[in-house]
């Protein structure tokens, strides 16, 4: 901060802080950090709000770096309990051994943000958008089956708070393309690839042709591969490459 004193005035300054760093790879200084967990941010508008997290989805390299600044700031506690929920929120270790759906989300994340700079604006916000909400479902759909940790039918059930999340941010339509519309149909079926994958020797055009009505398939092709992608250890992701090719 240039003046702690007169810092506290424009609470936006808290959001600018994690983006910045997050952009410039900068490290928060200590003072800063302390006065920024001490601030109010529900005076703030949607729209200066999500001024600050398009920069942080678009612009900084590895935008999980400013979301982790968040939750550590308590902007997360404050700003998007659809989030929040994702922390502690268990997957089965075989499938992701690294950790929780809060990690896993922020590794998604990342992998997407490799994945969009040949993409118009409004498209790399579908899937960075994609990416922040696609796994909301789990905290309400997670639970011990059988001896193993599954979220049935989290993808449909993340609709819900995906559509709270983006009414919190008040985003609708960005450069004529409905965006609010595209990033639900990621949400809701963002395991479709490796669903058709599975059964990849019966699907017909006609099944794609349907998906399309309800999906952007390039762009769910992108954000599917980032999901995959979005772990520790070794995963054949070959799935999604087939999806993008058929």
């Amino acid at each position: 901060a240039v003046d702690l004193r007169t810092f506290g005035d424009d609470s936006l300054r808290v959001l600018r802080a994690l983006q910045f760093a997050a952009r410039f790879e900068l490290t928060l200084d200590a003072g800063t950090a302390a006065l920024c967990r001490t601030m109010r941010l529900d005076d703030l508008p949607p729209e200066r709000v999500w001024g600050e997290i398009e920069k942080l989805l678009l612009l900084a390299p590895r935008p999980s770096t400013g979301f982790a600044l968040a939750l550590e700031l308590g902007v997360i506690d404050q700003l998007f309990p659809e989030m929040k929920a994702l922390l502690g929120c268990a997957q089965a270790p075989e499938g992701h051994p690294e950790g929780d759906v809060w990690v896993h989300t922020l590794m998604v994340i990342d992998e997407a943000r490799q994945r969009i700079d040949d993409l118009n604006r409004a498209d790399r916000l579908i899937v960075m958008l994609g990416a922040v909400t696609h796994d909301f479902g789990k905290p309400a759909t997670t639970a011990v089956i059988d001896g193993r940790i599954r979220s049935l039918n989290h993808e449909e059930e993340g609709v819900a708070p995906t559509l709270a999340f983006l009414d919190r941010l008040n985003i609708h339509s960005i450069d004529g393309t409905d965006v609010r519309w595209h990033v639900l149909g990621l949400v809701a079926h963002h395991l479709k690839p490796g669903m058709l994958y599975k059964v990849r020797q019966d699907v017909t055009d006609g099944a794609f042709r349907r998906l399309a009505q309800k999906a952007n398939l390039e762009l769910l092709a992108r954000l599917a591969k980032a999901d995959c992608l979005g772990r520790t250890g070794r995963f054949d992701c070959s799935a999604m490459d087939w999806f993008l090719e058929k």
